[in-house]
């Protein structure tokens, strides 16, 4: 069964996060990687890492277009 391009570059971030539960990607890296327009990182970002489903994204200003992942667990 052929997988999309959003569903391939949202497991391609899970795999970076692995154990750790961190990671940092260029944006525009990312794109190039799965050779997609940015719009289509920015729609696997706020679809599929989201708070509700236990990840944290971060895009500070000024460092160079990256983005940062945190994967959380929250408890009771």
């Amino acid at each position: 069964m052929a997988r999309n391009t959003s569903d391939c570059i949202e497991e391609y971030i899970k795999e970076l996060l692995g154990e750790s539960g961190i990671a940092e990607i260029q944006h525009s890296n990312l794109a190039d990687r799965f050779q997609v327009v940015p719009s289509q990182i920015n729609y696997v970002i706020k679809t599929s890492f989201t708070a509700s489903r236990g990840y944290i994204v971060a895009s500070p200003r000024g460092v160079c277009g990256y983005i940062r992942f945190f994967k959380v667990s929250y408890s009771n």
